[in-house]
């Protein structure tokens, strides 16, 4: 199937003022959340009859349902809810409040600004077609960042927003998207048509029309108008329907400080990597759950910009700001900081809580193609979670031997972890199997006076050979004379939890026993399978 290459948007309704009315419907139409929404065409309908009975919509039910499922599509598409792996459809916390009429409007703007592609919604299996994979963009902000320039006497038309900002796959394109506006502009009636034809020919995804250029501005103007709508929501712009977007000039500075605001306090979302509940959980936080992320947003020319990108790119390495002291991030940055720098960096980073995984982080991990940082990721994150971590230390007995991690708790317990950067799958092989219970296990056994507690697999993409686990914990036990059990699971799947741990602030102690509760010879390849085994039996 050929990819989209154009904006979408999800639009049975396209005034987000009628928004809170929509998820109050589904709210009733799915008992409070708690029905299995995933082929249940009986809530499908309900929701749409309720739609009906509450003037959302008209009176004309479909058959199957699917009149609810584009509504309710719509309202995961704003991050308002998500569905869990179990097919059922939960509310978010910012859904929640706009339900309770908490702030109703600074919600609604809140989650326009942060709507982004891709997200959780566009990376469902019933999305389709898929996006391309070149899409980073937050298309509200593309839009009143394009209108809020003097070049283009700060409007942009329908038109233009239909051929130049809808077919832009990054925020960075902002400026080419201006110039090619300019040009347009300067063009003669024959050189746009051209123009138009030309783009049409490139981006269109769906099958061919007689006229590519007409097909192209009749189905994609809509959407512009959809956008354009949900932008003059925000207040930051004006829609003259039909027309443009505007602002006034003498409003341009006001704009583009409320617009730097967003860039810095909701910076791009990359947890669609490591989970899409993940991202649909953190995209809809609402406006009182601040959750701040250094060096998000940094001026590209002054020395204090530059200074800011270089701090960046060091500590891109660090999972969890919070999770380490002045001293560990001063010494992180002396590798090419002075001390007096480095130590006044460090200060302002410890100035504020960020209670966030480091955005950067998590694409450096996930991308991780050196087979030693992607151990000394994984054995940064599990220090996140709290364990104390030795990178491949010498073990009690034997001298070949020398596993990746070691982890350590309380006063008695540790943990071996192998790290498997392997792309596309790892497969647990039998002889894996009994290389760690006959040689891992035995041999770092009584490390530092404590008992091996629990092994563990983490792999940077798919695995095999969850059955294998078991035979570990039978080779071990024939080895050391107790059962030691295991668990697999790949590196998006780790930093999820990292990530959940963090967003609601749990104590070492809880992320730990969490942690540790999962360890029952079974293997993760999701958050929702890690999370549902987390309950202790």
């Amino acid at each position: 199937m050929i990819e989209r290459q154009v904006w979408f948007v999800s639009r049975p309704e396209r005034d987000p003022k009628f928004h809170r009315e929509a998820l109050i419907a589904l709210q009733e139409a799915t008992n409070g959340f708690t029905v299995n929404w995933k082929g249940g065409r009986e809530y499908h309908k309900r929701f749409e009859e309720i739609l009906a009975r509450d003037g959302l919509k008209r009176e004309n039910i479909s058959e199957d349902g699917s009149g609810g499922r584009t509504w309710a599509a719509m309202l995961r598409n704003f991050g308002y809810c998500y569905l869990n792996d179990e097919g059922v459809l939960l509310a978010t916390k910012v859904g929640m409040a706009i339900i309770s009429g908490i702030k109703v409007r600074e919600n609604i703007t809140k989650q326009i600004l942060t709507l982004q592609i891709p997200n959780a919604y566009y990376l469902e299996p019933s999305f389709r077609p898929k996006f391309d994979e070149g899409f980073r963009i937050r298309p509200a902000r593309f839009l009143i960042k394009l209108t809020n320039r003097a070049e283009l006497d700060y409007y942009v038309t329908k038109e233009e927003i239909t051929f130049f900002a809808l077919t832009s796959k990054l925020d960075t394109d902002l400026d080419t998207v201006v110039s090619n506006i300019i040009d347009f502009r300067k063009s003669d009636d024959v050189a746009k048509v051209a123009i138009k034809a030309r783009i049409a020919e490139a981006f269109e995804h769906r099958e061919r029309a007689d006229n590519q250029a007409r097909s192209f501005e009749e189905a994609y103007s809509d959407v512009a108008h959809t956008f354009m709508l949900i932008c003059d929501y925000t207040e930051l712009v004006e829609y003259f329907r039909k027309d443009a977007l505007r602002i006034q000039p003498a409003k341009s500075s006001e704009v583009a400080e409320k617009i730097s605001f967003f860039d810095s306090r909701y910076p791009y979302n990359t947890r669609y990597l490591i989970s899409p509940e993940r991202m649909a959980e953190n995209n809809g936080l609402d406006v009182d759950s601040y959750k701040a992320t250094p060096y998000r947003c940094v001026a590209p020319a002054s020395n204090r910009g530059k200074t800011d990108r270089k701090a960046q790119r060091i500590l891109a390495g660090i999972p969890d700001f919070d999770s380490l002291s002045k001293s560990d991030i001063v010494e992180k940055l002396v590798s090419e900081f002075s001390v007096r720098e480095a130590e006044k960096i460090a200060q302002e980073i410890k100035q504020q809580e960020y209670k966030s995984l480091n955005a950067d982080f998590i694409e450096g991990y996930l991308n991780e193609t050196n087979d030693r940082s992607f151990e000394d990721k994984t054995g940064d994150i599990l220090k996140a979670i709290g364990f104390e971590v030795d990178m491949r230390p010498r073990p009690v007995k034997g001298t070949t031997t020398e596993i990746e991690i070691l982890v350590k708790w309380e006063e008695h317990f540790l943990g071996l972890i192998d790290s498997k950067n392997y792309r596309p799958k790892f497969p647990l092989s039998s002889n894996l199997a009994s290389y760690m219970g006959a040689e891992y296990i035995p041999n770092y056994d009584g490390y530092e006076g404590r008992n091996i507690n629990f092994f563990g697999y983490v792999t940077s993409g798919a695995f095999s050979g969850e059955s294998n686990l078991r035979k570990v914990t039978s080779v071990a036990q024939r080895a050391i004379g107790k059962e030691v059990n295991g668990i697999m699971l790949n590196a998006a799947t780790l930093l999820a939890f990292l990530d959940y741990c963090i967003e609601n602030g749990l104590t070492r102690q809880q992320r730990l026993s969490l942690f540790l509760n999962a360890v029952k010879n079974k293997a993760y390849l999701t958050f929702d399978e890690f999370f549902k085994n987390t309950e202790e039996v």
